[in-house]
């Protein structure tokens, strides 16, 4: 390995997700979300429901959130993740966001505290943020989180606009599908 290379892992031995990603294009706002649901898919996978509270879905139109909390609407494009600080953790974990955009959004038909993200966190012992989030359910269901959106590998791609591709192939592998 080079000295580089040697330099961004971390004490466990393996570079963390910041580590990993901390050249990736990363969202300027954090928002906090609350663990409001958990669902068992296999023995491996957790499905984690993170619902965001109506103030920040709507405080736009009563002027700025304290900081550093962002007003308006969490955005994404579908390929993004979710940095996700859980407190008194020193690392974030980065865990792909498995729910669309329109999930995230509160709509009129919808109950206000009906928006949300959804995120498959596969069992990793060896990695705290995972961990903390394979704890019991009754010790973490409530919990408030602070999340970041990053990545820039996203559809449609940046530049392209959809609507002129007839064709798509889509290959993807890892926990973060639905």
């Amino acid at each position: 390995r080079s000295h580089a290379a040697r330099r961004a892992m971390s004490s466990s031995g393996s570079a963390t997700h910041e580590e990993r990603t901390a050249a990736k294009q990363r969202g300027a706002s954090i928002y906090r979300v609350v663990l409001d649901r958990i669902e068992l898919v296999n023995e491996d996978v957790k499905l984690m429901r993170l619902r965001i509270p109506e103030r920040q879905q709507i405080e736009a139109s009563r002027g700025p959130p304290p900081p550093p909390f962002e007003a308006g609407l969490m955005m994404f494009l579908p390929g993004q993740w979710l940095d996700v600080h859980i407190d008194g953790l020193r690392q974030a974990g980065g865990f792909t966001i498995t729910s669309t955009p329109e999930e995230a959004e509160a709509s009129v038909s919808r109950d206000p505290e009906d928006g949300y993200l959804e995120l498959a966190i596969q069992k990793a012992p060896q990695n705290p943020p995972a961990a903390w989030l394979w704890r019991p359910e009754p010790e973490i269901l409530g919990s408030s989180l602070l999340v970041r959106v990053g990545g820039s590998f996203v559809w449609p791609p940046q530049g392209i606009d959809p609507r002129g591709i007839k064709r798509a192939v889509f290959v993807a592998g890892g926990v973060g599908i639905k």
